[in-house]
């Protein structure tokens, strides 16, 4: 079995973790163009090096709570099924490596909680491992309900 690495940060209350293959580049909070009749979770677009990024806040995202925006947090740039997407969360912390038999997946934790890809141990601690798909699929977002 492989090691997996894990870029590890902090969003609201949580701790949560990436996949640090996917992480293309972790930048301080910038100005950012609003998007007309956008998601509540989608901050606005920032342009990095020529490519245009959404950006999401992770906290509202993952809980549906809305709260201020700080120069002290920071945007993590991913790609997400070859599209790139920032996500803004309040710390980064640290680079973690995991042996496979470590990490769990779980139909269970997906179903009720679409960001989630699993969880990882580390020490006594669990970190939950993120899926950011829902962020550009346009999954329902947390106490919203959708109509079809």
């Amino acid at each position: 079995m492989s090691d997996r690495t894990f870029l590890q940060f902090r969003s609201g209350t949580g701790t949560y973790g990436l996949p640090a293959e996917r992480v293309v580049q972790i930048i301080r909070i910038v100005a950012l163009a609003p998007v007309p009749n956008a998601a509540p979770e989608l901050l606005g677009l920032v342009n990095l090096r020529g490519r245009v990024i959404p950006v999401f806040d992770l906290n509202r995202a993952l809980n549906g709570a809305e709260r201020p925006i700080s120069l002290r947090m920071y945007v993590i740039v991913t790609e997400v099924e070859g599209e790139p997407l920032g996500i803004v969360v309040d710390d980064v912390l640290d680079v973690v490596t995991v042996s496979a038999n470590l990490f769990q997946s779980s139909r269970a934790l997906s179903a009720d909680a679409p960001f989630s890809d699993g969880v990882a141990r580390i020490g006594s601690q669990i970190l939950t491992v993120l899926n950011l798909a829902p962020l550009i699929d346009g999954h329902p977002r947390p106490g919203v309900n959708q109509t079809t």
